[in-house]
């Protein structure tokens, strides 16, 4: 029977910085209460976040998310957005927020799902950026099926950053 793999936890010493799991989901997905409403507000929160925290959350998203990448890949420009096909109806409550930069410009930013936009995993693999490895897990990934959480600081398979500290 195979086994839960362990999560190894880190110690938490005076002076360690934790990602707030509220602020990791918003850079993870782009929704959440206090990151998108009190942390995240302008292009250049989004920026010093992501440069902060990029190197911790992209490894662990390819690993436990196959296929996709975090929603502040496309707000700082590491990403095109992926084009809106068409608009949904307004009775549809779909995912969309709209990042001001400092100089009175901003961009909207969207998650809508397949037939208004294109499959994230097929967009990032059209750019190149999703390799045939990346696809096969994520085929995999897709078959198992994944819920958003399992507990607390678990998004499916992919533990926050806060929950690894004790």
């Amino acid at each position: 029977m195979p086994r839960t793999r362990r999560i190894i936890r880190k110690r938490f010493t005076e002076g360690t910085e934790v990602l707030c799991s509220e602020v990791e989901e918003s850079l993870l997905f782009g929704y959440g209460c206090i990151g998108t409403a009190i942390e995240l507000r302008t292009l250049e929160d989004w920026r010093r976040y992501w440069s902060q925290w990029r190197d911790t959350i992209m490894p662990k998203v390819i690993e436990h998310r196959p296929g996709t990448r975090p929603f502040a890949c496309y707000v700082v420009g590491e990403i095109p957005p992926r084009p809106v096909l068409r608009e949904p109806p307004l009775d549809h409550r779909y995912f969309k927020l709209y990042v001001p930069a400092s100089n009175g410009t901003g961009q909207w930013h969207y998650r809508y799902p397949e037939p208004w936009m294109q499959d994230e995993t097929r967009y990032l693999r059209d750019l190149g950026i999703v390799s045939d490895e990346e696809w096969q897990r994520h085929l995999a990934w897709r078959r198992r099926g994944h819920g958003p959480y399992r507990s607390a600081f678990h998004l499916d398979d992919y533990v926050l950053e806060q929950g690894l500290h004790e």
